[in-house]
């Protein structure tokens, strides 16, 4: 009996093991707009039909592989600020191996404080403190904190339009020389800067989050029931109302000028029209984490409305410190095109 329960035990590991065996995978080699290798490109794998996402980052000679995965088709991007790449699709077979050679292009001159490495940085994760979220004396999430810049954890896979996508080819072919950010102007869109620290200041009939490197510096959240204006003046960051959704404030913001960029992407040469809407989602799920997500509605840019996941650590012992953008400023004169 013993000798045919272990026989038995065997069989069903064999089984496992070759069911293991038998995941399919996706391998290649990051390399940048000169032929070098890319190391530490932080990338996603996304399955099509389940929606699950694997992770891989590539080494130091810019080899990657998704290992394990279900038979499938899967959507292979890079979500990190820095590294311009189209997502493209993979068909993965059971027990084989798909093979994707990645080609990035630097979204900046990948020089010194603006390098990859840098641009690596702001997709890390920082130890964070374990607990529940803390609650307003009203009994909602309290946001309050200061939040490191948001990761992305999903990036969508945005439809872009032929008139945007001929401006987004324009923008990278001229090294993104009129970019907002390099002349003090605004770079996002979104509510959470995407440089630096945020810090989330939450009162029951306004929330305002500080943003440390971006202009003009605040966003305001009105939670006092009021609606947006009747006749709205464009702005380059948009006029926001929130509303609670359980746990969840929803955050509706409209009302944007078509002169910023969508530098929050990881393309950030992404342009806009004036339709554009905003609708972001914000949890606090525990003490240590801020979650966002984030639906971009712009009709006159993309063909349907997508989605952004991000996520943010709370910076213990952090603050948010001045940040002048103009002074000093040596960008303009490097910002010339090819």
């Amino acid at each position: 009996m013993r000798l045919l329960l272990l026989a038995a035990i065997c069989v069903l590991f064999a089984s496992l093991a070759l069911a293991q065996d038998r995941g399919g995978a996706i391998t290649g080699v990051v390399t940048d707009q000169d032929g070098a290798a890319v190391s530490g490109a932080v990338m996603q794998a996304k399955d099509l039909k389940t929606g699950a996402t694997y992770k891989a980052t590539s080494s130091a000679a810019g080899a990657y592989a998704f290992e394990q995965l279900p038979a499938g088709s899967y959507e292979v991007s890079i979500p990190q600020l820095g590294l311009r790449f189209r997502a493209q699709t993979v068909a993965v077979q059971e027990g084989q191996t798909a093979r994707l050679e990645i080609h990035v292009v630097d979204a900046s001159l990948n020089t010194l404080g603006e390098d990859r490495g840098y641009f690596a940085g702001l997709n890390a994760t920082h130890a964070t403190p374990n607990g529940p979220a803390p609650r307003t004396p009203e009994g909602k999430p309290d946001f309050s904190g200061v939040w490191w810049n948001p990761r992305i954890i999903d990036g969508g896979a945005p439809v872009v339009l032929p008139r945007a996508a001929a401006v987004m080819k324009e923008r990278a072919a001229n090294n993104a020389k009129d970019i907002p950010r390099g002349r003090c102007l605004p770079d996002a869109t979104t509510l959470f800067a995407r440089f630096g620290v945020n810090q989330v200041v939450q009162t029951p009939g306004l929330l305002v989050i500080i943003q440390e490197q971006d202009v003009p510096g605040y966003r305001q959240i009105f939670l006092d029931g009021r609606a947006h204006p009747k006749d709205m003046d464009p702005t380059w960051t948009g006029h926001s109302i929130g509303t609670w959704d359980g746990d969840t404030l929803v955050v509706d913001t409209t009302g944007f000028n078509d002169k910023s960029w969508l530098g929050d992407l990881p393309s950030m040469v992404t342009p806009h029209t004036e339709i554009l809407h905003l609708t972001t989602r914000l949890r606090r799920p525990d003490l240590g984490h801020l979650e966002s997500e984030v639906t971009f509605d712009d009709p006159g840019t993309f063909a349907k409305p997508w989605t952004m996941k991000t996520i943010s650590d709370l910076a213990q012992g952090e603050d948010v410190q001045e940040w002048i953008c103009n002074e000093n400023n040596q960008d303009l004169g490097h910002l010339v095109g090819p």
